[in-house]
């Protein structure tokens, strides 16, 4: 015997009565609802408010007459009932403060027979048989009832008081230091970005070697430390071992060569000691699965935040070696599916609401280029990347050593971007884009043997200059709204 789904004739009713009485029901509910909100074996309150849909259309007023002569060119007045149906319907009427909740009521029934339906769905394309891996089943199953449920959320139009409301409400709260997001541990960059803000996609690009995962793991343990909330490191192209010991290297200050040779001293074994204690404290999660899909990656992320609820931070290294969930099909287009990975991380960067950082490789055209100074067209097959993040930081090389080794290799592009392990070079992180502050460049020093960024003090910049290296813009303070 076939079951009814989930469903309200009596608020159908309900609301259909006051629609017929009340032209501001009417606009309110034709608003808010379609016909799939009214049960389709509710014949006959589906089609009185098709009918009404149809004269909105028209601009005719709405009303028992022009609903029933509406259900007549239709020819379903016999389905309805005729007149007296609508008079049963007005009779059921309820009052206007009332619709809001008697909407939500249906909606929530409309949520819960696509629920149920897409769960029976997934039950016949099991038995089918599984198209692809069992993860990919998985991932896309659960993708499409999270779309299902996220439809509940009724939007509705906010007014612009509230919204004053909140800000006023925040502009009360005492002064802060800048920082209104995650710090990301360096004073210059801050001054720029106000810290990382949650649910901003922030893309962190590099041409191979030049320093882009080490910097990402000095902000994802500045994040860790300071905030002593959770962060979220996706290293796709990096074991985890490899990861902590370069974690290791910045929290210990002892050379990572030494700690992957283990040609240690007594004070550096104790150094090292530590900062073991200390990172074992953090709350600091690694997934270094290898060629993640993306609805993995996304799942993984939304697990570890219900698990932990103190999410601040997540990272992607990087969005290059993420695949597809599913196989192509038709002419494969890899800037096509880039575009699609980096509006689902996008999403993701709302949904959590945390900062996620994605790890980008630059074009070959900066080697080409002269200046070696890479812009935001250089960004790597897609340009969706440019349009969806909001923050966006271009690393590069600015020492004598390695302007030595671009001109000295011209044809050798790793060779043409590498330093040496005892080198310390002067790296060009340039806010390139800030959708909501200032551009501007952030001179800092890369110390390869420890994987350590810092700052520099103006002496040290000044130094450099004396030195025939190039200077630092002090930054334009353009805003960058779209």
């Amino acid at each position: 015997m076939e079951q009814n789904l989930p469903n309200d004739i009596l608020v159908e009713k309900a609301l259909l009565g006051a629609m017929l009485i009340s032209s501001e029901a009417a606009t309110n509910c034709l608003g808010s609802l379609s016909e799939e909100d009214f049960y389709e074996k509710n014949v006959a309150n589906r089609c009185v408010f098709e009918a009404m849909k149809r004269l909105a259309e028209n601009k005719t007023n709405i009303d028992a007459v022009t609903v029933n002569d509406m259900l007549n060119l239709m020819q379903k007045n016999d389905i309805v009932g005729g007149v007296e149906f609508l008079i049963e319907l007005s009779n059921s009427a309820i009052g206007l403060t009332s619709i809001e909740h008697y909407i939500k009521i249906l909606k929530d029934c409309t949520v819960l027979r696509t629920l149920l339906l897409k769960m029976q769905d997934i039950i016949v394309q099991y038995n089918e048989g599984i198209d692809g891996t069992i993860s990919d089943f998985v991932a896309k199953s659960g993708d499409d009832i999270a779309t299902i449920v996220e439809k509940r959320r009724v939007a509705e139009f906010i007014g612009l008081n509230e919204y004053v409301n909140r800000l006023s409400t925040e502009l009360s709260r005492p002064a802060c230091d800048g920082v209104i997001g995650v710090s990301t541990g360096f004073n210059q960059l801050n001054r720029y970005s106000n810290g990382f803000q949650e649910g901003d996609m922030i893309v962190l690009a590099a041409r191979p070697s030049v320093g882009k995962t080490a910097l990402a793991l000095n902000f994802a343990l500045h994040a860790a430390r300071t905030t002593n909330k959770t962060v979220a490191f996706f290293s796709l192209e990096m074991s985890g071992d490899l990861l902590t010991k370069r974690l290791l290297a910045i929290e210990s200050g002892v050379e990572l060569n030494k700690i992957t040779t283990r040609f240690l001293n007594k004070q550096e074994r104790l150094a090292i000691q530590k900062a073991s204690s200390r990172l074992s404290e953090y709350k600091f999660f690694i997934d270094d699965t290898p060629s993640i899909k993306i609805n993995d990656l996304i799942s993984k992320a939304k697990k570890l935040q219900t698990n932990h609820n103190d999410l601040a931070m997540v990272l992607i290294d990087y969005i290059g070696l993420i695949t597809s969930s599913s196989k192509p099909k038709g002419d494969y287009n890899r800037q096509i599916e880039v575009s699609e990975f980096s509006r689902k991380v996008k999403d993701l960067a709302r949904t959590l609401k945390v900062p996620v950082i994605v790890l980008c490789q630059l074009s070959r055209g900066v080697d080409r280029r002269e200046s070696k100074e890479p812009v935001l067209s250089d960004l790597r097959e897609s340009g969706a990347i440019e349009q969806d993040a909001d923050l966006v930081m271009l690393l590069s090389p600015y020492n004598k050593k390695a302007k030595k080794i671009n001109s000295a290799n011209e044809n050798n592009t790793e060779e043409k971007n590498n330093v040496s392990e005892d080198s310390v070079t002067l790296i060009r992180l340039n806010l390139a884009k800030n959708r909501n502050g200032q551009t501007g460049e952030v001179p800092l020093l890369f110390e390869k043997k420890f994987s350590k960024f810092s700052e520099i003090a103006p002496e040290t910049i000044a130094k450099y200059e004396e030195l025939g290296h190039s200077g630092f813009k002090n930054g334009n303070h353009d805003l960058d709204g779209e």
